[in-house]
């Protein structure tokens, strides 16, 4: 194994901190106190103690909670077992000492140095094995954050969640070179005088690259579209309806509509959109009616109800679902967010 590869901050296996140092929650407690803290800063999971389960002596918990990632080093000084369910949002296990198993769906690898275990939004996910001395950097990625990027790269919108195995070999060259954004960005952490303790838009920069990195380094169901020299050109008759739409998402949009204004049949219309933007004319339109309304719900022009009726959303109950889905919250969540 190329040990160059793994992220090894000064520490690792001694009683001082080893990643973010900074960030200290929860040292040498009793485990239902640590469960406590490690639960509000990632996510509500069951969290068991199958070894000893008093006072944890090598118990640590460090963490911070950025823009677009929260980032934490995470030792239980004890055989634990985790079943956080479906994340609802990007995940990546670091592993920096002793041995984890991971399961995400059908998937299941056991991370252990020089690997990584990654995990996807809307399968269940369960460890059901961490070991006493193991100690993983968990980094936590925004569901929209990554699918905002992804789009970014793939030059369309992305209408499904990403998914990427669970193993992720960071002895490779592309691991190699995830695992050195990802050092870039704790030592800027740790450091107080740093350009990213200093500049939130310079830090939120280095947590895209962290992103963007990640989804160039393990494969997943949109590598080939990211990788290919250039995005599929757009024919006239998609591209007539994509503006059409983006123009007047909200108003009414059968089919046979978009068909006219595309000068083809309802069928070719849809083969062209699949063969060009990955999906149908019909779900083309409602992400861009979600991301309008996202939009509106975060900068607080209105109520949900209202904002949902402007993009042509008129059943609340499908708006709430489709939204939380392609947002990771609801609506109401939105504008709250968006009125503080």
């Amino acid at each position: 194994m190329d040990r160059s590869s793994t992220i090894e901050p000064e520490g690792i296996g001694r009683d001082w901190t080893p990643v973010l140092g900074t960030y200290e929650l929860s040292r040498a407690t009793r485990f239902d106190a640590f469960r406590e803290s490690l639960n509000s800063v990632f996510y509500p999971a069951r969290v068991e103690p199958t070894g000893h389960g008093g006072v944890l002596a090598r118990s640590l918990l460090t963490a911070t909670d950025l823009t677009h990632l929260t980032l934490g080093f995470v030792r239980f000084g004890t055989e634990t077992r985790l079943d956080p369910g479906a994340l609802g949002a990007y995940h990546v296990n670091v592993a920096l000492t002793g041995l984890v198993e991971s399961h995400c769906g059908k998937q299941s690898t056991v991370a252990r140095p020089g690997t990584a275990a990654v995990f996807t939004p809307q399968e269940h996910t369960y460890l059901p094995r961490w070991g006493a001395d193991a100690g993983q950097l968990c980094i936590k990625i925004n569901r929209r954050s990554l699918e905002s990027e992804l789009e970014a790269m793939v030059g369309r919108p992305v209408s499904s969640w990403v998914r990427f195995p669970i193993a992720f070999d960071l002895t490779t060259p592309a691991g190699r070179s995830w695992s050195s954004t990802v050092k870039l960005l704790l030592t800027e952490l740790d450091d107080e005088d740093s350009l990213a303790r200093r500049s939130v838009r310079h830090r939120e920069q280095l947590e895209r690259l962290v992103i963007s990195s990640l989804l160039r380094a393990q494969p997943h169901d949109f590598s080939e579209a990211i990788y290919a020299e250039h995005a599929p050109a757009r024919s006239r008759t998609v591209k007539r309806v994509v503006d059409a739409l983006e123009a007047a998402p909200g108003q009414p949009w059968p089919l046979s509509d978009m068909a006219e204004v595309a000068g083809v049949s309802g069928r070719r219309l849809q083969q062209g959109f699949r063969e060009q933007m990955g999906m149908s004319p019909t779900v083309y339109l409602r992400l861009v009616r979600l991301d309008r309304a996202h939009h509106d719900l975060t900068t607080g022009t209105g109520s949900v109800t209202d904002i949902a009726l402007r993009w042509g959303f008129n059943h609340l109950g499908r708006f709430a679902d489709a939204y939380r889905e392609r947002f990771g919250r609801t609506p109401s969540e939105s504008l709250r967010a968006g009125r503080v």
